[in-house]
């Protein structure tokens, strides 16, 4: 039963990158997958970057004494004003070290 479920799972990956770049399939997306795949970063970024900020060692959610609360609030502030990745990162650890240097839980 295992073996089967492993062929086929093979052959259906296989099949949907044959599809893709044999020419069998548009070379065009429709536009609502156009639009659509602009929010696809943001929606990355969002689910990994929340759990990151909000959890605690013991995977609980955190919003008294945590840091990374208050420092993320600083990094999303310099990145609406600087619309620089670097300055954005530098600033956001900063913040962070800042708080973990005075005693920030």
């Amino acid at each position: 039963m295992i073996w089967a479920i492993i062929i086929i799972t093979g052959l259906f990956t296989f099949v949907m990158r044959f599809v893709m770049l044999s020419g069998i399939a548009p070379r065009k997306l429709p536009t609502i997958f156009e639009d659509a795949r602009s929010f696809v970063p943001i929606a990355v970024l969002t689910a990994i970057l929340v759990p990151a900020v909000l959890t605690g060692k013991e995977n609980n959610i955190m919003l008294l004494d945590n840091a990374q609360l208050p420092a993320a609030f600083v990094a999303v502030v310099v990145a609406l004003i600087s619309r620089s990745i670097v300055i954005t990162i530098i600033i956001g650890l900063g913040a962070l070290w800042l708080l973990k240097f005075m005693g920030f839980p």
